[in-house]
């Protein structure tokens, strides 16, 4: 199994035959003027794939975590049963989880981590901090 890409957008959504659309790609950096107040919405895109051997029922848990490990949010998880693709294809499968209403604990690095069966198979670390001055 791959991963053929992982991002952090503004928005996205999977549509029919399982492609992605996406908006705001990249995101590196949340500003949050006050943390008693949730930081801004964003959303976790990822697309897996692999050999037809590799077909099967997968658990996923996808978590937001501090820069200690620490849970942010409850984690989102799910098993994804994997069709086996008509032999010589691979199978292929996206990802989409929305965030919304994130309190974040500090100011500092977060991550969000997706582990596939017990392995972790994405980090995508990213920074909460103070607006710049003047936004």
């Amino acid at each position: 199994m791959e991963v053929r890409f992982a991002f952090l957008c503004d928005a996205a959504e999977q549509g029919p035959g399982g492609k992605i659309s996406a908006l705001g790609i990249g995101i590196d950096n949340f500003y949050v003027k006050d943390l008693s107040r949730p930081g801004p919405p964003f959303v976790f895109v990822c697309r897996l794939s692999g050999a037809s051997t590799e077909a099967g029922i997968k658990k996923v848990a996808i978590h937001l975590i501090d820069a200690d490990g620490q849970e942010v949010v409850p984690p989102f998880q799910a098993e994804l049963n994997i069709a086996k693709p008509p032999s010589g294809s691979r199978w292929g499968t996206g990802i989409v989880v929305q965030y919304a209403h994130v309190k974040y604990p500090r100011y500092g690095t977060y991550s969000i981590s997706m582990v596939v069966d017990g392995h972790e198979l994405v980090s995508l670390p990213f920074t909460v901090g103070v607006p710049p001055a003047g936004s």
